[in-house]
Parts: structure tokens; C-alpha cells; sequence
């Protein structure tokens, strides 16, 4: 892996002010959801990607928003009424994710840069918080969650071996990373050019930059099949309700 030297331009201290752009993508087709499209599918009476909005607009650390909308359809994105509350930046997504990435990052200028998944409304502020303080003192960050199941590698139909879930994790946004290395990341891996990445963070790995981690959040999900939608609303229908209850007992 390369020595940063962004590493050593990086404060131990963050920022008391805010200090990241929060990139959020919501470009996507949502083919996996057999049509609907999963950003808007209502959650107790607003759209899942407010949800998501708000959440990471709440965050500490976030200066700016920069929402990726596809690019038929930006012009009325921005004027919906829960964009617009936040004043954010809209730009047009681009053929794949790593050109949307690519599109929100252009957009950005804050030290530190955060990448969100549109369909992951149950991200909390303080998950937003972290990885953008480990993207400021390490460069780059990725939270994770250690895989809960015993995992099987099967081929036609049947299982061939067990896969050894000591070491496997899944990854969630938002990736963080500063600024200056996800371009200097870019010139080495042109996110425009033919090979595809995953994400983000293996197109930053694979420019020969490190990407430390920190503790996901099992609830932080991402809305991606059929049911994921039904199992979002719940949840975010039990923090409500939860919040509520204990804005009342504060009132009493």
C-alpha cells in the first residue's frame, strides 16, 4: 500500500466545525425491486430517501449535501420540498455507480468527503460522525459488520464447502475519505474509464491507498429486494415511535 501523505497532513484532533460533504446517490434503478422504485416508496408519509436526507444531514460533521439524482430527473428532484429544506447541491448520476461517485465528489470541497447509499434510510448521524472522523486521521474508512451465518459456497444447487466467517465482513456506507486522496485515488484509477469497480472504496484500495474500518450499525440496511421496503418501515416506524416516547417523558 502507498505511505500517505495525507496521513501526515492530518490533524489527530477533528475539526470542531463541520468538515465533510456528504455525497448521496440516488441515481439508481432499483432493478432488483421488480420495478418500484425503492427511493420513493413511502415511509409514514414521506419518501425512503428524506429518511435517508435527513439522517445524514443531522450528522455533526456534514457542511454540504451533494444528492446524485439521475440525470432526467434532476431539475425536479431539487425542487422537492424535502431537497430543497436542505439547500444541497443536485448533479446527474452517471452510467455506473463509480461515475455518479465521480460526479458527486467533482461537486464537493470539504476536507473530508462522505459516500451514502440513497436506500440506506437507518444510517444514524453518529455512524456518519465515525467514519468521517476515521476518514479524517486515517484518509479513508468503511464501516462494517461481521457476517452473523455460517456461510456455504454452493455451485449448481449444492453445497461444495463451508466458508470460514472468522474474517468475513459486510460493508456499509457511507465510505469516507479525504478529499485530496480520493483525487489523488482518481488519477491513478480514472472512475470514468473502462474497469469497474464495486465501490469506492475498492477503486481507492486498488490505486494502492489503505481503508481502515469501523463498527457498523446491524440496522444501517440497505433497501435492495422486494421486503427489504417492508422491514425499513418498520424499523424506522419503532425509532419513531421511540423518539416520541421519550420527547414526552422529557415534556412531563
Amino acid at each position: 500500500m502507498i505511505t500517505l501523505d495525507v496521513h501526515q497532513s492530518a490533524q489527530s484532533d477533528v475539526p470542531a466545525s463541520a468538515y465533510a460533504d456528504v455525497v448521496v446517490l440516488a441515481a439508481g434503478t432499483s432493478e432488483r425491486m421488480g420495478g418500484i422504485d425503492k427511493l420513493m416508496v413511502s415511509i409514514a408519509g414521506i419518501p425512503l430517501v428524506a429518511w435517508t436526507l435527513r439522517s445524514v444531514a443531522a450528522a455533526t460533521c456534514v457542511r454540504r449535501v451533494i444528492i446524485v439524482a439521475r440525470p432526467e430527473s434532476v431539475e425536479e428532484f431539487a425542487q422537492e420540498p424535502y431537497v430543497r429544506a436542505l439547500d444541497p447541491i443536485v448533479v446527474p448520476g452517471g452510467p455506473r455507480r463509480q461515475d455518479s461517485v465521480a460526479n458527486g465528489v467533482e461537486a464537493a470541497s470539504a476536507p473530508v468527503v462522505l459516500i451514502h447509499d440513497g436506500a440506506r434510510p437507518l444510517v444514524t448521524p453518529d455512524l456518519v460522525d465515525r467514519v468521517a472522523a476515521e476518514a479524517w486521521t486515517k484518509g479513508a474508512a468503511v464501516p462494517i459488520v461481521a457476517v452473523p451465518e455460517s456461510m456455504r459456497e454452493v455451485v449448481d444447487g449444492e453445497i461444495i464447502r463451508t466458508v470460514d466467517r472468522t474474517r468475513l465482513y459486510r460493508s456499509q456506507t457511507p465510505h469516507g475519505a479525504r478529499l485530496e486522496l480520493l483525487r489523488r485515488a482518481y488519477a491513478i484509477q480514472d472512475p470514468h474509464g473502462p474497469e469497474t469497480f464495486i465501490d469506492e472504496t475498492t477503486l481507492v484500495q486498488s490505486a494502492g491507498f489503505s481503508v481502515s474500518t469501523v463498527p457498523g450499525e446491524a440496522q444501517n440496511l440497505k433497501v435492495t429486494l422486494p421486503g427489504d421496503d417492508e422491514l425499513a418501515i418498520a424499523l424506522l416506524g419503532a425509532r419513531a415511535l421511540s423518539s416520541d416516547l421519550l420527547s414526552a417523558r422529557a415534556d412531563q
